[in-house]
């Protein structure tokens, strides 16, 4: 896997983590006692990104706060989808240009 793959991988493994998070804290909104989900991104590995689920706190705003939340995952997910497309297609050029 190219180094570029390697960190669009992380971001939609990231995005994904962003999403399940999101969806968990709209899907518990008359749950009570059920506990926000926040997502803490950081620097990974060989220049990745590396997501953790955190606890949140409560806020009466913050169902609109998720769902701001998918929508930025869902950018997140769809523009590094775009770099791996991307990037298969230059390997496939460059492939076919040595063969």
């Amino acid at each position: 896997m190219t180094p570029i793959a390697g960190i669009a991988t992380s971001a939609l493994r990231a995005a994904s983590l962003g999403m399940q998070a999101a969806a968990h804290n709209i899907a518990n909104l008359a749950t009570p006692d059920a506990a926000r989900q926040g997502v803490a991104l950081s620097a990974g590995p060989g220049n990745g990104v590396s997501a953790t689920v955190v606890g949140a706190e409560a806020d009466p705003s913050a169902p609109v706060e998720d769902i701001g939340a998918m929508l930025s995952y869902r950018m997140m997910f769809g523009a590094n989808l775009f770099v791996l497309k991307v990037a298969d297609q230059t390997l496939g050029s460059l492939l076919d240009v040595r063969a």
